[in-house]
C-alpha cells in the first residue's frame, strides 16, 4: 500500500507521495534520495547495526546509519505525530520510505490493504489515509522491475567473476591418464 506523509526535520519538512506501508517488515527504511531531500546530512546520523534481508532479492544490505524524523498523517486541522527511526541506506527505489511493524506499532495504525486504507488514532478522532491503487501498482511495477535490473547486474558480476576464474586456470587435457 503506497500513501502520502509529511515528514519533518529540524531544516525542513516534505510531503512524500510514495510511502509503502508493509506490516511485514521489521524495519522503517529511509533511501538517501529522500534523506537529500529533507536536507539531513550524513554527520546527522547515528550509528546502526542492523544489517537486514529482503530488500534485494537474495542479498543482505547493511544501512548507511539510522535517524528519527517526525512523521505526519492527516491535515492541519486533524494529524498525528510520531518521531520514528529509519534505516537510512544507499538503494535506488521507486518508494520514498518503507514504513513497517516498528512505525505501524508507533502510531497504533491499522493498515487495511484490500481497500487501501490506515486508519490511526488523532486528537479529534479516527484519521483514515487513503492510498492510490494506481500509484500503488505503478510503484510496484518499477521495484519489479528495479528488483530485476539489480538481480541480472549481480549474476552479470558473478559469472564474469567464473569467467575470470576460468582464464587463470592451467588447460587441462580431457584424458584424465595424463592429468596425472
Amino acid at each position: 500500500m503506497v500513501l502520502d506523509s509529511t515528514f519533518s526535520t529540524e531544516r525542513r519538512a516534505c510531503r512524500f507521495s510514495r510511502i509503502l506501508i508493509d506490516g511485514g517488515s521489521s524495519i522503517n527504511i529511509l533511501y538517501r534520495d529522500a534523506m537529500e531531500k529533507l536536507c539531513i546530512k550524513e554527520k546527522q546520523l547515528q550509528p546502526s547495526r542492523t544489517v537486514f534481508h529482503g530488500i534485494l532479492p537474495g542479498l543482505s544490505c547493511s544501512p548507511i546509519r539510522k535517524i528519527k524524523i517526525d512523521v505526519l498523517f492527516g491535515d492541519k486541522d486533524h494529524f498525528r505525530r510520531e518521531l520514528i527511526w529509519f534505516e537510512v541506506v544507499d538503494l535506488e527505489s521507486s518508494y520514498h520510505t518503507l514504513l513497517g511493524r516498528p512505525a505501524l506499532a508507533k502510531f497504533t495504525a491499522v493498515p487495511h490493504y484490500a481497500y487501501l486504507k490506515m486508519k490511526i488514532l488523532g486528537p479529534k478522532g479516527i484519521i483514515v489515509i487513503s492510498g492510490d491503487y494506481q500509484k500503488s501498482v505503478a510503484c510496484a511495477a518499477a521495484s519489479s522491475r528495479l528488483a530485476e535490473s539489480l538481480v541480472i547486474a549481480e549474476e552479470k558480476r558473478l559469472l564474469d567473476r567464473v569467467v575470470a576464474m576460468a582464464c587463470k586456470q592451467p588447460d587441462m587435457s580431457p584424458n584424465p591418464q595424463e592429468r596425472l
